[in-house]
């Protein structure tokens, strides 16, 4: 698969677009060479969404996605914890993010889980009970379509190579 740059004009006017149709988008960052990490946030300005691209480490991949994903939106207590379950169908991929930066040192990121059972839907919101998340179905990934983009940060020269994930 050929991927654009991150930096392309066509790619980040999508992302514009979209934000002016939607309230917000969800965009997975996939680190190379990072032993699979990887990261789910959400945008609702273009600003900052494209700042975000130009501080990504060259070979990144970034995914985005236009229609509304993850939209349980809440602090993990009972009630929350049933709608989840009455949503989410057993036996379907799930995904939760927590809405809130969590630090360690100079790092920092937004926790995210994710499963394919209500036993494993109950396991993850029980150990984030209390926690401000965002949770529904695990996007549709990988594809691109017209509602699903992905590209590349290119290296210093504009170089897009694919990194390892």
């Amino acid at each position: 698969m050929s991927y654009a740059s991150a930096t392309d004009e066509k790619f980040q006017s999508t992302l514009k677009n979209w934000l002016q149709s939607q309230r917000e988008i969800l965009v997975l960052i996939r680190f190379s060479r990072a032993a699979g990490s990887q990261s789910f946030e959400l945008f609702s300005s273009a600003e900052i969404l494209i700042a975000r691209l130009h501080n990504l480490a060259s070979d990144t991949c970034v995914t985005a996605f236009k229609q509304p994903q993850i939209p349980i939106r809440g602090v993990v207590n009972d009630e929350f914890i049933g709608t989840c379950l009455g949503i989410i169908p057993d036996g379907v991929a799930f995904l939760i993010k927590e809405t809130t930066l969590r630090t360690a040192g100079c790092a920092s990121w937004y926790f995210h889980t994710s499963g394919a059972s209500h036993s494993e839907l109950l396991e993850e919101l029980e150990d984030m009970r209390g926690h401000d998340v965002a949770a529904g179905l695990y996007p549709p990934w990988p594809v691109d379509n017209e509602d699903v983009i992905s590209a590349i940060v290119p290296d210093q020269h504009g170089v897009v190579t694919t990194g390892m994930y």
